[in-house]
């Protein structure tokens, strides 16, 4: 049994890594954006090129640490600081992809928005659409996939770096899938 657990996970493990999208299609409008987790520079990047292309109205960046601000989003996105100061809202709240979830789907009610687009590194994007699908069932929700120079997704396995990334967030995938408790 112990064979067959770890030869089926290792199955649908390859699945899950080679399945990552790497190069996002274009995302139909959305009444908002919101980027997962905090000031990633190329999460802020995209989130911000999106709102300016007119693809949603707002922009949350969910998962700020606390001593960041919009001085430092102008710092990382100088040439977007028009789009800054004007339609982006910062969470502070959120520690972890669930709360992301959670303060989004709140941020959402506030404003009346039924339609997300959700930019995240592109192996984070299976759990984050996840969660943001279990607090926003409704919601017409989209995603961007954002990839780094750092993680190489075509070559994952010859990139131990890469293998280990993809490994713990497949795990927290099917943590989350499961519906165990988390606090991730």
């Amino acid at each position: 049994m112990t064979l067959t657990g770890l030869f089926l996970f290792g199955m649908f493990f390859v699945i899950f890594a080679n399945n990552l999208q790497t190069t996002p299609d274009d995302v139909p409008q959305a009444d908002a954006i919101v980027i997962f987790t905090g000031t990633a520079k190329a999460r802020l990047e995209t989130g911000l090129d999106l709102l300016a292309l007119g693809k949603g109205k707002r922009l949350l960046i969910s998962g700020m640490y606390k001593n960041q601000d919009f001085d430092t989003l102008s710092a990382l996105a100088p040439d977007k600081l028009q789009w800054v100061n004007c339609c982006v809202d910062l969470d502070y709240v959120a520690d972890n992809t669930l709360t992301n979830a959670q303060q989004t789907a709140l941020w959402a009610e506030a404003h009346g928005y039924q339609s997300l687009i959700l930019v995240t590194s592109a192996h984070h994007v299976p759990r984050a659409f996840l969660e943001l699908r279990r607090t926003m069932p409704t919601a017409r929700l989209s995603s961007w996939s954002v990839v780094t120079d750092k993680v190489h997704l075509d070559d994952w396995w010859a990139y131990p770096g890469t293998t280990s990334l993809l490994i713990g967030e497949y795990m927290r995938y099917l943590w989350a899938l499961a519906g165990l408790p988390r606090n991730y």
